[in-house]
């Protein structure tokens, strides 16, 4: 049985259980899928905890959570008086910590996963490079969210339409193909695939850009726990 956020993400999970995977492996290819299907949380950038206990009895945790920028300060979130913004903590680029679930899930995988990585993110990638259909509450999420999304040319180019009277539908195909490279440079290079190259180079630029504390070397040094 696997258990998810969205039932599509379940099903990579299955799917892999079916291709004699173990638990670890159905888990990993659930929580890279729930970066595809479910964006309001499953994402990438974020982080968490794997939590495992084996047929013996043992049990284990994998935290990889996101970590603060080697760059972070105590008063980054503080305006010119001292006075606490809110808002700097938890929207934006300054809110952003150093990303921790690909090295989380690629930690499971290489210690207690036996199926090859590119059979376990293979329903992810599918499912970025193809599209799914978005649900009723999913295309009205999409559409409630639209102002917040045009704050950042990223969210903006990715989570609406360029027609404001254009609004996303039940049942319409969501297709993510720069997702889906993404993806595909993990399954390809594992761990260097996202912290070096092409991702971490592309994450750095975003952060300068506007004004994020994120640099190579934040990426470099991340590790789970």
């Amino acid at each position: 049985m696997v258990v998810s956020a969205h039932v599509l993400a379940s099903q990579a999970g299955v799917e892999i259980l079916k291709k004699g995977g173990n638990a670890i492996d159905a888990a990993v290819a659930t929580g890279f899928a729930l970066a595809v299907v479910y964006p309001v949380a499953g994402n990438l950038g974020g982080g968490g905890f794997l939590v495992a206990r084996f047929a013996d009895g043992t049990a284990t945790t994998i935290d990889y959570r996101e970590k603060a920028p080697l760059a972070a300060t105590r008063d980054m979130f503080l305006d010119s008086t001292g006075t606490f913004v809110p808002e700097r903590s938890q929207r934006g680029y300054l809110a952003s910590g150093v990303p921790g679930s690909p090295a989380g899930l690629l930690m499971a995988h290489q210690k207690y996963g036996c199926l090859p990585l590119q059979v376990v993110l293979a329903p992810a990638i599918r499912l970025a490079e193809e599209g799914f259909p978005l649900s009723r509450d999913e295309a009205n999420r999409l559409n409630a969210y639209r102002n917040a999304f045009l704050r950042y040319p990223g969210t903006a180019r990715y989570f609406t339409k360029e027609d404001p009277a254009d609004r996303y539908e039940e049942g319409e195909r969501f297709v993510q193909r720069d997702l889906a490279q993404v993806l595909k440079r993990i399954r390809n290079e594992g761990r260097s695939g996202f912290y070096r190259g092409r991702t971490a180079d592309l994450i750095v630029a975003e952060m300068r850009r506007g004004g994020g504390l994120i640099t190579h070397e934040d990426l470099l040094r991340y590790q789970p726990v």
